[in-house]
């Protein structure tokens, strides 16, 4: 058996553990990893809900999980972008149509 040839050696341990910090370090700075995810989010049918969702910054996206506990199909639920609620540390959101109180999850990013 051959030996390895030099561009083929793995890295010293020294080297190997810096590039893996450095991507790390990559990888928190991406968009995605300011994804939070709030859990049991109860909504009140007509009633607007406040929700910290703790970015710092107004969210960019927000995206509501599938509906439990409804009694009917036919609600929908709405993120409000009306200004009456402070973007930068909230997310608002209203549930219509369901007859009752749901709870959903919420990614907000």
């Amino acid at each position: 058996m051959s030996a390895l040839a030099p561009s083929r050696r793995p890295p010293p341990p020294e080297r190997a553990l810096r590039d893996h910090e450095k991507r790390l370090r990559e990888i928190e700075r991406a968009p995605l990893s300011d994804v939070r995810i709030l859990t049991g989010i109860s909504l009140a049918d007509g009633v607007t809900a406040t929700i910290p969702h703790g970015l710092g910054r107004a969210a960019r996206f927000v995206s509501i999980s599938a509906v439990r506990g409804a009694p009917s199909t036919t609600g929908r639920i709405e993120e409000l972008r009306d200004g009456s609620v402070d973007r930068n540390r909230y997310v608002a959101l209203q549930a219509n149509g369901w007859t009752d109180t749901v709870t959903v999850d919420v990614l907000v990013l």
